[in-house]
């Protein structure tokens, strides 16, 4: 059962992570890295490792992704 979670979730943090290359506009690409951010941290909460489940979750997904989007507030 965790085998096929595992493909499950890395098939949604390949076709995010590749969206966030691909999308047009900022803000897509963006949420689509809060996804792929959110997925890994739920790879690392599957291998038993939920310090750094707990750490991507706080410090990319929370911290560094508002960074960018007050950039991009910014800029425009």
């Amino acid at each position: 059962m965790e085998l096929i979670q595992f493909y499950i979730v890395a098939a949604i943090t390949i076709s995010s992570a590749v969206s966030v290359i691909m999308q047009g506009r900022v803000m897509y690409s963006i949420l689509s890295l809060i996804v792929t951010l959110l997925s890994v941290a739920w790879i690392y909460a599957i291998l038993n490792a939920s310090f750094l489940a707990v750490v991507q979750v706080i410090l990319y997904a929370g911290a560094i992704v508002v960074l960018f989007v007050f950039a991009v507030m910014m800029l425009r």
